[in-house]
């Protein structure tokens, strides 16, 4: 049997990158699913499409995550379409890029607070509340970043942002342990998504020599890691930051190569 087979799993920032890497391990595991997006409907859909013709089931809905409004218009969706959930990926954020000390501002750091850590935050409470009824509980999966463990200059509100998931995971797996919930965090490193791809400055090979392993990241790396811990196999894994970037965060510095991208 397919290790997610009959689980209905939400996934959100699922259009590309990480996200979609994600919804394409949890479909061929066999997992029904709700994918979010907020920017790109035409990848979204393609992405649908694609699963769809494997035979998965495929629900869609556009949100603005930052927007408590938006994110409990579909919240309420999910709630009408299945009653419950199984798993859920928190992986919707946003990534300023590089921004120096001298460039914070407040803007800025509303922009990136509203998402990365408000936004993980109240999914993760409207996920709790519907998975704390199922018999056999269910598994949140935060997607933070190596950043928490090691970062280069210019990174500082992203980090910071990042961190806080670390933290946060930590603590609704204490309080949401009682249900049967299991509350986890995976660190991606850096990983090969499309934006990259399509860079002129993009240069695999030097990237690659900054990581121990040799190579970049790909999001099925990530996506199979996701399905481990949605699934019984990770059954006493819990409150737990799994880091996934090839031994990276063992160097005692970061070279401005390896932004992690997630």
């Amino acid at each position: 049997m397919k290790a997610l087979a009959g689980k209905r799993a939400l996934i959100t920032g699922a259009a590309r990158g990480i996200g979609a890497g994600i919804a394409r391990s949890f479909a061929a595991a066999g997992a029904e699913l709700f994918l979010h997006y907020r920017s790109d409907p035409a990848a979204a859909e393609a992405l649908a499409a694609e699963l769809r013709a494997t035979g998965t089931e495929v629900h869609l809905y556009r949100a603005d995550l930052g927007k408590l409004e938006e994110l409990d218009a579909m919240f309420d969706a999910i709630e009408r379409e299945w009653g419950t959930l199984d798993a859920a990926v928190n992986n919707a954020g946003w990534d300023p890029g590089m921004v120096p000390l001298e460039e914070v501002t407040p803007e800025i750091y509303e922009k990136l607070t509203s998402v990365n850590i408000r936004g993980t935050l109240f999914a993760s409470l409207r996920e709790i509340a519907l998975m704390k009824h199922n018999p056999s509980g269910g598994s949140i999966i935060n997607i933070g970043s190596v950043q928490q463990e090691t970062t280069v200059p210019g990174r500082t509100l992203y980090a910071m942002s990042k961190g806080a998931i670390h933290a946060l995971t930590g603590e609704l797996a204490l309080e949401a342990g009682e249900f049967g919930i299991r509350v986890n965090n995976i660190a991606p490193g850096f990983i090969e998504v499309e934006r990259l791809k399509g860079s002129p400055s993009y240069n695999r090979e030097a990237v690659a020599t900054d990581i121990p392993l040799g190579r970049v990241g790909q999001p099925e790396d990530i996506g199979a890691l996701a399905v481990f811990l949605a699934s019984s196999e990770s059954g006493f894994i819990s409150g737990d930051t799994i880091i996934a970037d090839g031994g990276l965060h063992r160097r005692l510095a970061r070279s401005r190569n390896t932004i992690s991208r997630t």
